[in-house]
C-alpha cells in the first residue's frame, strides 16, 4: 500500500490558506524538495536566454509553487497553470488574485492529455506529473505542440531506481512496485525516456539523475517518514515543526550534495529539451 500525495494537498491548502501563509509554505517545500533545487537552477539559466514577455506553461501546476517562482523571478513572464484538480485550480486563482498578480499568472482546469495551444508557450515545466498520466507520449506531443520554435521543456519524473535504495536489490535490479498509488507506472528506464523525446521532435535532450545516494537519504528524512506518518494521522503535523528543526541541517547537506555530484543513479530524473 503506498502513500497518496492528494490528501496532503488538500490539507495543506486548507491549512496555508491566506497569501501570507502560503508564500511561507511555498519557500518551505522549495527547501525541503531536493528537486525544486534542480528545478530552480535550470529556470535561472532558461531566464538568461529567455526571449522578451516569454510564456510558460506549467503543466500540472499543482499546489502553485513552480508557478509562483517563476513569477517571481521574472516580471515579464506570462504564466498558465493547468490541473486536472479543480480545488487546486480555485486556490492558486485565489492566491495570485490576493498578491495582485492574476494579470499575468492564471490557472485551468485540463487535463495534460487533452490540453494543446500551439506554438503559444516559451517553457513548459512538467515536475512529477507525467508518472500519473496513463498516455504519456501523447501529453509528450501536446507539449511540443505546444512550445514555439526553440522552446525548452524542463521535466522531472521519478525513475525506475526510485525505490531502489529502500529495499536489499543488487544494484542491477530495480524495484517492482512504486511507493505513490497515484502513478501508473512505476518510473522511467533514463534511455527509453530520452528516445520518446526525441522521437517526438525534440532536439538537444539531456537526461540526468537526480536524488541519488546523498538525496535519497535526505529525501527519507524530509519527506517519506513525515508523509507516511501524515497518511495514517493528521495529529503528526503537530509535531512537524520540531522534527524538521532536528532533521533539516543534515538535509540541506544532503541535498546540496546531491545538486553537485554526477549521480549514476537516483530516484528522479531531470530531462531538458529543446524544440
Amino acid at each position: 500500500m503506498g502513500m497518496k500525495y492528494e490528501p496532503i494537498k488538500n490539507f495543506l491548502n486548507k491549512i496555508f490558506a491566506t497569501p501570507f501563509l502560503r508564500k511561507i509554505f511555498y519557500r518551505l517545500i522549495d527547501t525541503l524538495l531536493l528537486r525544486t533545487w534542480h528545478i530552480h537552477k535550470e529556470i535561472k539559466r532558461w531566464l538568461k536566454t529567455a526571449p522578451d514577455n516569454p510564456k510558460v506553461l506549467d503543466a500540472g501546476s499543482g499546489l502553485g509553487q513552480h508557478s509562483y517562482f517563476v513569477a517571481r523571478k521574472c516580471r515579464t513572464c506570462k504564466i498558465t497553470g493547468v490541473d486536472v484538480i479543480e480545488e487546486q485550480v480555485a486556490k492558486s486563482n485565489e492566491f495570485f488574485q490576493k498578491i495582485g498578480w492574476g494579470d499575468r499568472v492564471k490557472f485551468l482546469v485540463g487535463r495534460l492529455e487533452e490540453y494543446v495551444c500551439p506554438q503559444c508557450y516559451d517553457l513548459v515545466l512538467n515536475i512529477e506529473v507525467i508518472e500519473h498520466i496513463e498516455d504519456d507520449r501523447q501529453v509528450l506531443e501536446n507539449f511540443y505542440t505546444s512550445l514555439r520554435p526553440g522552446g525548452t521543456l524542463i521535466l522531472s519524473t521519478p525513475s525506475l531506481y526510485a525505490e531502489a535504495h529502500d529495499h536489499d536489490h543488487d544494484d542491477n535490479e530495480h524495484t517492482q512496485g512504486s511507493f505513490v498509488d497515484e502513478h501508473v507506472r512505476d518510473g522511467y528506464d533514463p534511455a527509453e525516456l530520452e528516445k520518446m523525446i526525441k522521437d517526438i521532435g525534440f532536439s538537444e535532450v539531456k537526461v540526468k539523475f537526480m536524488y541519488g545516494h546523498f538525496g535519497g537519504l535526505a529525501w527519507k528524512m524530509t519527506m517519506k517518514l513525515p508523509i507516511i506518518m501524515l497518511n495514517k494521522s493528521f495529529a503528526f503535523f503537530i509535531i512537524l515543526p520540531f522534527y524538521y528543526l532536528i532533521t533539516m541541517p543534515f538535509a540541506l547537506v544532503l541535498n546540496w550534495l546531491d545538486t553537485i555530484v554526477d549521480n549514476k543513479k537516483g530516484g528522479s530524473l531531470l530531462v531538458i529539451a529543446k524544440k
